[in-house]
């Protein structure tokens, strides 16, 4: 079992050596600094990391925010580990140490609060676009023709009159007569 610390800041005018200390005195065998400074971008840096590890080693940062911006990425980066056979420990948060069953118990809880969070999310979203239908709004623009008019427009268009005689006739323009041509016929 090798210990690998990773240490990461996200600003060029932070310094890592306090991260570096912790993890020196949880007694990591190497430890992988990162920051966004590099050349390279997170997403790149974290992915050369992960490639790094090796099934029975054990991930060791200083704090969450060493490694993920949110719950979700947090969780994501623990089961890409995880299928690595790789164990991941946090020394400011204890209770994230996938080498103990309790841990592994809450982040289950908390996968399981982030899928209902999304769920929620989506409802959310979806009745905020079906408000304005509820109350007789429709998207975009009101239309011209109303269906009485517009199913008289398609059966003079059928009997040969031009776009301009019927545009003329319903007191719109002719190329809205000339769309009606191409419009599906509308259900419901």
């Amino acid at each position: 079992m090798v210990k690998i610390g990773y240490a990461r800041v996200s600003s060029k005018w932070y310094r890592n050596e306090v991260q570096l200390g912790e993890l020196q005195r949880q007694g990591c065998d190497r430890v992988w600094r990162d920051t966004d400074a590099d050349e390279n971008d997170g997403a790149n840096s974290l992915t050369a990391f992960l490639e790094d590890v090796s099934e029975g080693d054990v991930v060791v940062v200083s704090r969450l925010s060493a490694v993920a911006d949110s719950i979700a990425e947090l969780l994501n980066l623990i089961e890409m580990l995880s299928k690595k056979g790789v164990a991941f420990r946090s020394i400011a948060e204890p209770w994230v140490n996938t080498e103990d069953e309790r841990a592994k118990v809450v982040l289950d809880i908390l996968g399981g609060v982030i899928d209902f969070e999304l769920g929620l999310a989506d409802l959310e979203s979806r009745a905020i676009e079906d408000r304005p239908r509820s109350i007789g709004l429709n998207k975009g623009r009101p239309k011209k023709l109303s269906e009485t008019d517009r199913a008289e427009a398609l059966s003079l268009l059928s009997m040969g009159k031009t776009a301009a005689e019927i545009g003329r006739l319903l007191g719109v323009s002719r190329s809205t007569i000339s769309r009606l041509k191409t419009m599906p016929a509308e259900t419901g």
